[in-house]
């Protein structure tokens, strides 16, 4: 019996993939959350690249970050180094289309440092979970001459 599922295996995979990557939306610009954080993407051949601007936290809010990640059909996952914060985080989601529009719905994991003399007794608390929605961010109208 467990064959023909095995057998079977290969051809739904591939006809997954091949759906996912037919309708996909380009990811590529700047998105928001609903935090007021920011992030540009660019994307090339499944490779993602580009900046995250954080509004949380002690970064100076006009700070970019760079980031990487990958997307393969409308799933994305991406991560950023707040370099000189002593934390990174990644983000994994999934693109989707509701009645305000398309977002990103994903969800992260934080770490923060935790010194060496304290990792025994605080190394979990070094990592925190959360949610974000990312919705594009309108381009502003240019100005009529």
């Amino acid at each position: 019996m467990i064959k023909p599922i095995l057998l079977a295996m290969p051809f739904l995979l591939s006809a997954c993939a091949a759906g996912a990557q037919d309708t996909a939306p380009s990811v590529t610009g700047d998105w928001a959350n609903e935090r007021g954080s920011s992030v540009t993407f660019v994307e090339n051949d499944g490779l993602l690249s580009g900046y995250y601007n954080t509004q949380l936290g002690n970064p100076d809010p006009a700070s970019r970050f760079p980031l990487t990640g990958f997307i393969e059909g409308d799933q994305l996952t991406f991560t950023v180094n707040f370099k000189g914060y002593g934390s990174l985080t990644s983000w994994t989601g999934q693109m989707s289309q509701d009645a305000d529009g398309p977002y990103i719905r994903t969800l992260w994991h934080l770490t923060r440092d935790v010194p060496d003399a304290e990792e025994a007794e605080d190394m979990w608390s070094s990592i925190i979970a959360g949610s974000a929605n990312f919705r594009p961010v309108e381009a502003s109208p240019k100005a009529e001459p």
